[in-house]
């Protein structure tokens, strides 16, 4: 029963059993070919390659339409490359695409190689125009507080001393872009002379009696330390480097604090 099961076939038309082998059935059906063979067929899968080739593609579009710093992830690339040769490698009936593999792998380290070492030589580039850009942001910050001192000169007439610096700046301290509070001074250009107020205290105003008319904003910069190279100055509304202001003190001009003159005393504040 077993070997006839075995040598008997379905037709494909009609549904009947023939002969295994026959070319023809009753209901006029022929066959143009042998039937197909029943045995598995094993199909090599290409899947860790091509995954490796689509992780190529986006590493280089992203380097491409981002930013050139997203080609340090080729190392993804090297990894997945070299484990799908790994796999062709000791699994060749299952996996294929050992060649691909170790094409993507060459490519991707030399073109990693070159990126990489073009990198490194930007590295100082990328730094200073960090810097620049810290710096701007500062200027910005520092032209706002310059514009607050602008402001109470034309209400006052002249600028704040330095305890009044805090009002002047809408009472809240300004610091700079790295969160360091400004340094201020006011000034008085020429010969300081002295007189007495009505209530006894000592009044110091420069020659031609005015007071208050110049000062000094400083910012301890990047190393965020007060008095070296690196201090953002502002004298008058002008920027200045260090030893410009280190000149500039050599000058007839006589730091002032606070006076206690009822006639010096910010308008407005009765």
């Amino acid at each position: 029963m077993g070997d006839k099961i075995r040598q008997i076939m379905l037709c494909p038309c009609c549904g009947e059993d023939l002969t295994l082998g026959a070319e023809a059935c009753l209901c006029g059906a022929r066959f143009v070919g042998h039937p197909l063979d029943q045995s598995p067929v094993k199909v090599r899968q290409f899947g860790p390659v091509m995954n490796a080739a689509t992780l190529m593609a986006v590493v280089i579009i992203a380097s491409l339409v981002f930013t050139k710093w997203l080609a340090f992830a080729a190392i993804i690339v090297l990894r997945s490359s070299w484990r799908a040769m790994r796999l062709a490698r000791r699994d060749p009936e299952n996996y294929g695409g050992y060649r691909a593999a170790a094409t993507i792998l060459i490519l991707t380290a030399i073109a990693g190689s070159v990126v990489g070492g073009l990198g490194i030589a930007y590295i100082p580039q990328y730094l200073r125009n960090y810097e620049a850009r810290q710096q701007a942001a500062n200027r910005v910050i520092t032209y706002q507080a310059v514009e607050r001192l602008e402001e109470y000169r034309r209400v006052n007439g002249f600028y704040p001393p330095d305890p009044l610096f805090k009002k002047a700046m809408g009472d809240a301290m300004p610091l700079d872009y790295w969160g360091k509070p400004f340094a201020y001074k006011g000034s008085t250009e020429g010969v300081a002379s002295n007189t007495m107020s009505r209530d006894g205290q000592l009044v110091i105003t420069g020659a031609g009696g005015s007071t208050f008319e110049n000062f000094e904003l400083r910012s301890a910069g990047p190393d965020q330390k007060m008095g070296t190279a690196d201090d953002i100055i502002v004298q008058d509304g002008i920027f200045i480097t260090s030893d410009e202001a280190a000149r500039r003190v050599a000058a007839p001009r006589v730091l002032v604090n606070w006076v206690s003159d009822p006639s010096m005393k910010p308008r407005g504040d009765g």
